[in-house]
C-alpha cells in the first residue's frame, strides 16, 4: 500500500516533535506516562474536570490523595499496557484426575472420608488409573480405582479406545510398521 502525500507530511511531523521531545542526542525520550499525561491535560481534563473532580479525592486514615490527572493516567496505562493473561483450558486428562482425586476423597481407601492420609500415593494410583482407563485397559474389579477409572472413562469419551499389543522384539516392530503404514495410506 502506498502512502499518500498527506500520510507522509504527517509521519514526518510525527518524527519532528518526537526528535524535538529528545531535545538532541545523549538525552532519553520522555516516558509513556508523562507523555499520556500531557495529552490528557491539555485535551481531555477541561472537558470533565468539573464533574469529575468531586471524585477524585481519597479520604481517611492511610489514604492519600490522589489527584484526578494522575488516576486518569494509571488507569490508561493499566488498561494499554497491562496485557490480561487468558487461563488456559482444561484438558480432559487433567479433568478426569480432578474428578479422580474427589472420588478419592469421599471414599475410606487413603485416609478418612474428606481427608487424604497420603497425597502422594493417592495422586500416583489415581493418575496411573485414568492413563490406564485413557488407553482403554480393562477397569479394576472392585474398590475406589474402578469408580475412578469408570469417571475417566466417562469424561474421555470416544478417545478411549483399547491398543493393539505387538510382540515384543523386532517381529513386534514390524508389525507394528506395518499397521501404521496401513493407516497413513
Amino acid at each position: 500500500m502506498a502512502l499518500s502525500k498527506a500520510d507522509k507530511a504527517e509521519i514526518a511531523a510525527m518524527f519532528e516533535a518526537f526528535s524535538f521531545r529528545m531535545g538532541g542526542a545523549g538525552q532519553q525520550s520522555r516516558p509513556v506516562e508523562r507523555m499520556v499525561m500531557d495529552t490528557l491535560t491539555g485535551e481531555v481534563f477541561p472537558i470533565v474536570k468539573e464533574s469529575a473532580e468531586a471524585f477524585s479525592h481519597r479520604m481517611g486514615p492511610g489514604r492519600q490523595y490522589v489527584p484526578f490527572p494522575e488516576q486518569v493516567v494509571g488507569a490508561a496505562i493499566e488498561t494499554a499496557l497491562v496485557p490480561s493473561k487468558r487461563k488456559k483450558a482444561m484438558t480432559k486428562f487433567n479433568r478426569a484426575v480432578k474428578e479422580g482425586m474427589k472420588i478419592v476423597r469421599k471414599s475410606t481407601s487413603y485416609g478418612k472420608k474428606g481427608n487424604i492420609s497420603n497425597s502422594k500415593k493417592a495422586f500416583s494410583a489415581v493418575t496411573k488409573s485414568v492413563s490406564k482407563a485413557r488407553k482403554g485397559g480393562k477397569l479394576a474389579k472392585s474398590g475406589v480405582l474402578r469408580k475412578v477409572q469408570q469417571k475417566a472413562k466417562q469424561i474421555l469419551g470416544k478417545e478411549v479406545t483399547r491398543r493393539k499389543k505387538y510382540a515384543k522384539g523386532p517381529a513386534g516392530k514390524l508389525a507394528e510398521m506395518k499397521d501404521r503404514l496401513r493407516l497413513r495410506r
